[in-house]
């Protein structure tokens, strides 16, 4: 019996390797971004955003986002004004942000922000947009309800308020399972840990990047896939998707300063580009 297990250890490490082989990221990317978004934010852009009156529903991916706006700010000498209230001020430009729903209900979050921004008259207000996490889509989402109740709301709020631009804005990715943990999970017929979430994330973002023209569409997703030093994607059912770049994560789904810097920059470039509806 024990003769065999050298030969057993051998042949489950040769099908490692045989895994190995495919590798768990591709470097075929999707559509590439725009390389104008990665560019080092320059201070009259950054003025041109903090002039606007902007709403911002979200949760802790966004906070990520703002953080990096004002750290690049205030290296411009430039102050953003980001508030946290559900009710700006009349009289004030700037960032006013609030936390939506309950991070695993998107539907609540939809509805949630719908209901917030319907009936409030948005005075001045230019710009307002919800994000969803990457905690709303995991492998029981009905992607096609969320994305077709996301859609809704924001045209809907759109003919409620034509003075102010509604922004889509993408779901935000993780990072995937990589190296021997996530060669074992395949050695066990198991698919490793950001593939289905990540593949959800992506058939939500496709149906927004095709309703929304890319002026009416902030990218978080390909800004966090594509903003490091190369694309970081994968092969899944036949796809080949997008992850979090590791080098941008704190914790493989929030943005470490480099990644809050990376799409910070990129909202603030997004924000003073931003025409009027």
């Amino acid at each position: 019996m024990n003769a065999h297990v050298p030969s057993r250890a051998l042949a489950f490490l040769a099908h490692l390797l045989l895994l190995t082989a495919c590798g768990d990221a591709s470097t075929t990317t999707p559509p590439e971004i725009d390389k104008a978004m990665l560019a080092p934010v320059q201070q009259n852009e950054i003025t041109a955003a903090a002039g606007k009156r902007v709403i911002f529903a979200h949760q802790s991916v966004g906070s990520d986002i703002l953080d990096g706006a004002n750290q690049v700010a205030a290296i411009a000498g430039v102050p953003l004004n980001v508030i946290e209230t559900r009710e700006p001020p009349a009289d004030r430009s700037g960032i006013f942000h609030f936390k939506v729903g309950t991070n695993g209900v998107p539907l609540g979050k939809i509805q949630a922000y719908h209901d917030a921004l319907a009936q409030s008259p948005l005075t001045g207000v230019d710009v307002a947009l919800v994000k969803l996490c990457y905690l709303d889509f995991n492998h029981g989402t009905d992607v096609a309800q969320v994305a077709s109740a996301y859609v809704q709301a924001v045209e809907d709020l759109q003919k409620r308020h034509p003075q102010t631009a509604f922004v889509a804005v993408t779901a935000p990715l993780t990072t995937i399972q990589t190296g021997p943990k996530a060669w074992v999970k395949r050695a066990l017929g198991k698919t490793p840990a950001g593939y289905i979430e990540n593949a959800r994330r992506d058939e939500f973002n496709a149906v927004l990047r095709q309703k929304f023209a890319a002026n009416r569409l902030f990218d978080v997703a390909r800004l966090e896939a594509q903003g490091g030093a190369q694309p970081v994607v994968f092969d899944y059912e036949g796809r080949t998707l997008e992850a979090l770049d590791p080098a941008l994560s704190s914790d493989g789904g929030h943005l470490n300063d480099a990644g809050k810097r990376v799409v910070g920059s990129a909202f603030v470039k997004f924000l003073a580009n931003l025409d009027a509806p």
